[in-house]
């Protein structure tokens, strides 16, 4: 058995002998190979691991975006299945005569009393709902059928007198003109408004750094309050000059100067609910640092402040409910709306308000012509306020939302359906007047009057009456308070008077109340208008801008000579 084994073990020895001369011999041929053979060998076993890297790196991508999109896709169902039941509870309401209350917006009152905020959530805005109804998109149509027939009908009419097509083009050319200009002021302002952020920022920077209760923190804090108010002070003058400077037309003058009020309530917005923070955050983050330059103090960060400044809302949060995408068939879809009604109220106002008014100052007007253009004026007027509502409170602030994914689209109620003049001032336009319940109204009601809401209430009605008479005096350059008595006597003498009637006859009323004051603003602001334009001799001093000039050059000469005849009577 070892004389076997040992004949193995020299067996295998000799194998292994072999085997390795034969190794040897094959490496001493394999050095005498061509080095591009051996490079290529290696270029590919790269190749390969490159290409092992690209597919481990290319499923990593796509299980991330699957992932992503299901995430995606099941928040878009939760929100859909969210805005079905609001969307349902909403329509029902909309046709059940006991409608829930207009603060259905908000949350319930506070427990310390406070009256309740406003609660952003994602909606539709209600047309937007009700066009899902054929019977109402039926009534959308409408409207453009009108449009392009009066559009026909302003062709066929300047072609058959004067031989020419006039497309309408001429109150939109003339009220729009140095629009170049309006944009370049605008870009100040925002400026302007943006740099108000690092004041603000170095205000609570600095006052952390005084002992509490001590005078220089408080002359700190009153000198912010006071450059505040002179910062609010000076935008007006200064935005106000430059109108007049550059002399913009009516249409650029109106649009620059809400963008102007726009500012002022943005910038009263974000000071108004970030400075209670600052006021706190030192002594709830004395011993804490901060977790990013974003968060010092417990401010909100620059690109909140950026968003909520172009975000079609006046209250401000740190976030707000928003889209997961831009639909952009949307956006487009009501910019052609805008752009259509500013074509529909020219036609209005070149076919109808036009002819009525254009010969005021030439010659006296006796009283007989005065109430037929009062009374001519009614529907172009009332057409004229519906187009201006579906332009800027659906078209044009639904289309900013799209762009901004601002998924809070409750611009407007159903204000057409409402009884009372109070119902209506609180449906009508929801941005501003949830700005002026939450800054105005609330801060009077707790802080100034002491729960005494009377007094809010009439402080509501003269901030909102002074900044509608402020746009309309600059926009025409004469002072004509239309629009600030109808607002701060009559309008508070409607919310009693509508109080306590039933809902048909005070819906009714309210439709006729706001029919008639529309032809009566409309007409008295296009008589002292034109009156200004045609009468030679107007002086530039303050008392000549304040007087109505429709008053006193050739101004409306008393008729004595009506008769009132019975039908029933003989000749």
């Amino acid at each position: 058995m070892s004389d076997a084994g040992s004949g193995s073990e020299s067996s295998g020895s000799g194998s292994n002998d072999g085997s390795s001369g034969s190794t040897v011999q094959n490496a001493i041929n394999n050095r005498g190979r061509p080095q591009r053979e051996y490079r290529e060998e290696m270029v590919k076993d790269m190749a390969v691991e490159q290409m092992k890297q690209k597919m481990h790196d290319i499923v990593n991508r796509l299980g991330k975006e699957v992932e992503r999109k299901m995430d995606i896709a099941v928040d878009d169902l939760f929100t859909e299945v969210k805005q079905f039941n609001l969307k349902n509870y909403e329509l029902k309401q909309l046709f059940n005569e006991k409608s829930t209350s207009h603060e259905g917006h908000r949350k319930s009152a506070k427990t310390d009393g406070k009256l309740p905020d406003k609660v952003f959530m994602p909606r539709n805005s209600l047309l937007t709902d009700l066009f899902e109804v054929k019977h109402i998109k039926t009534i959308y149509h409408i409207f453009i059928v009108i449009l392009i027939i009066l559009f026909l009908n302003t062709v066929v009419h300047d072609f058959v007198d004067t031989g020419s097509i006039n497309l309408g083009f001429r109150p939109i050319i003339a009220g729009f003109g140095k629009f170049h200009i309006a944009l370049m002021l605008w870009c100040c302002m925002q400026t302007s408004t943006f740099l108000l952020y690092p004041c603000f920022r170095m205000w609570a920077l600095f006052r952390k750094n005084f002992t509490a209760g001590s005078p220089m923190k408080k002359l700190w804090d009153w000198s912010a309050v006071v450059l505040f108010v002179s910062y609010q002070c000076g935008f007006i003058a200064a935005a106000i000059k430059a109108l007049l400077w550059f002399d913009l037309p009516p249409a650029s003058s109106v649009a620059y100067l809400m963008e102007m009020t726009r500012f002022l309530m943005k910038a009263h917005a974000f000071i108004r609910s970030n400075v209670p923070r600052a006021l706190v955050s030192g002594k709830k983050h004395a011993d804490s640092k901060p977790t990013s330059p974003d968060t010092y103090q417990g401010l909100p960060s620059f690109s909140k402040y950026a968003y909520f400044l172009f975000a079609p809302t006046l209250v401000y949060r740190d976030e707000y409910p928003r889209t997961k995408q831009i639909r952009w068939r949307v956006v487009a879809r009501h910019a052609l709306e805008v752009v259509g009604v500013v074509f529909y109220i020219s036609f209005i106002l070149e076919r109808f308000l036009a002819p009525l008014f254009e010969k005021f100052g030439h010659a006296k007007i006796s009283s007989g012509s005065f109430v037929l253009s009062l009374f001519g004026s009614i529907m172009p007027g009332s057409l004229s306020f519906l187009c201006a509502f579906y332009s800027l409170l659906h078209a044009w602030m639904n289309g900013a939302a799209e762009l901004l994914r601002f998924a809070d689209r409750m611009f407007y109620r159903d204000w057409w359906n409402e009884s009372t003049f109070a119902g209506y001032i609180r449906s009508w336009n929801v941005v501003v007047h949830d700005w002026l319940y939450t800054y105005v109204y609330k801060d009077c009601v707790e802080h100034v009057f002491r729960n005494c809401r009377p007094l809010a209430t009439v402080t509501v009605f003269t901030v909102s009456s002074v900044f509608h008479e402020l746009i309309l005096a600059f926009t025409f350059r004469f002072f004509y308070p239309v629009m600030f008595v109808q607002f701060e006597f009559l309008g508070l003498m409607l919310m009693f008077v509508t109080k306590r009637l039933g809902k048909n006859v005070g819906n009714v009323l309210l439709w006729l109340v706001l029919s008639i004051g529309n032809g009566l603003h409309l007409s008295l602001y296009n008589m002292e208008y034109y009156a200004r334009r045609n009468c030679p001799d107007i002086g530039d001093s303050i008392v000549d801008y304040m007087v109505p000039v429709s008053w006193s050059c050739n101004g409306i000469s008393h008729n004595p000579n009506w008769t009132i005849t019975a039908p029933w009577s003989l000749p």
